[in-house]
Parts: C-alpha cells; structure tokens; sequence
C-alpha cells in the first residue's frame, strides 16, 4: 500500500476518533445527564457485538441471514456521525427527513478517497432503509442497546422506555418474528430476567443475578 491510499485510511481513522467524544443526543433530550448519556464510539461497539453474535445465532436456528453483511452494516451505521455528530430523534423527526441526506453526505465524504466505497456505502445505504434481515437486525440491535442504556441510569421511567421501545420496534423492524424477539428481549430486562455477567464476581452463574 503506497502512501497516499495509507493517508486515506488514516484520515478516516483520525475522524472517527471523535467519535469517543461525542454524546448521544437523544440522551440529553431527554433530561438525562452527560455522564449518563454513552458516546457514539461506545454505543457503535455494542450495536456490532450484539448484531454479529445475534446474526450467527439465527443463522443456527434456519434464518436465511448472513451474519458478515449484518457486521458490515453495523460497523458503517454510524460513522457518519463522527462528522455531524449525533442527531437526536425528535430532532430528525422535527426535520422530516433533513438530517437524513446529512447523514448521507458525510458518511459520502468520509469514505470519498477509498477503493470500495461502493461498497461501503451500500451497507450505510440498507441501514437508512432496512428492508433486509440483517439491515433489522442491526436496528434491533441499535434500539436495544439505547434501552439498556437508558435502563441502567437512575433518572429512567420504565414504563416510558417500554412504551418508545413498542413504537420503535414497529417502525424500525418490520419482520415479525425478529419483532417479537426484540420485545422478549425488551421484557426479559425489564423485569430483570437477565442481566450482565456476574461469575467473575463469585456469584454463582446458574442463574442470573439482578441488578
């Protein structure tokens, strides 16, 4: 790889850096504080684990996904907001569509100098319209990981959290099935069924402990 192509990559690697800084809009809007609000670097690393692991779980069970392509979405679904930063819903909704094509032009500009952004940007463009399983289920993992942000912080009104979640969920997911384990999984938290791993702590992990 000669330099140029090298400087490229960098320059994309630089940008998303910012990423690490910045706060999750919808957050703030909704009288969270900043520290209880994560970063885009954060929630963009939650949305990959939780899509991959989820994908190739499915795929297991007969689902026609494809674990890889559903990674990829999720890796580039937010990178444009290293440069616009993050937008919160009810703002998008206030613009109708606006920050949309915001969105649009500067995930274009940060990819402009790659070989494959063609191809990149066919994974950005099924996030912004989720018509395949794996674009969904990256939006199920995107909307599950702002509940379990939003559940663990002291100011959170559970039964608000469920009620977005029943909103979201119709419009971001539209296959049914995968629907139906979104709320389980909306559920399952909620009432503290499940909850992060405790073994290395000494509590016995046969059972989930809870929060």
């Amino acid at each position: 790889m000669d330099e140029k192509k090298l400087s490229n990559l960098l320059e994309i690697f630089l940008t998303v850096q910012v990423s690490k800084e910045l706060p999750r809009q919808g957050f703030l809007y909704s009288g969270f504080k900043r520290a209880e609000a994560d970063s885009v670097a954060a929630h963009s690393f939650s949305v990959c684990v939780l899509t991959y692991l989820l994908a190739r779980e499915l795929k297991e069970e007969g689902w026609k996904v494809n674990p890889d392509e559903a990674l990829k979405i999720a890796l580039m679904h937010d990178l444009g907001e290293s440069i616009t930063g993050d937008i919160g819903t009810y703002a998008k909704e206030l613009a109708r569509g606006i920050f949309d094509k915001v969105e649009v032009e500067a995930f274009r500009l940060l990819m402009r100098n790659t070989s494959n952004k063609k191809e990149l940007t066919k994974y950005f463009n099924a996030y912004m319209d989720p018509k395949s399983l794996e674009a969904q289920i990256v939006k199920f993992a995107d909307s599950l990981d702002a509940f379990a942000q939003a559940f663990t912080t002291s100011n959170a009104v559970i039964e608000d959290l469920e009620e977005n979640m029943k909103i979201i969920s119709k419009k971001k997911i539209k296959d049914p099935k995968l629907r139906a384990l979104f709320n389980t999984s909306i559920r399952l938290i909620s009432n503290k069924k499940v909850t992060l791993y405790k073994g290395h702590m000494g509590k016995n992990d046969e059972t989930q402990e809870t929060l």
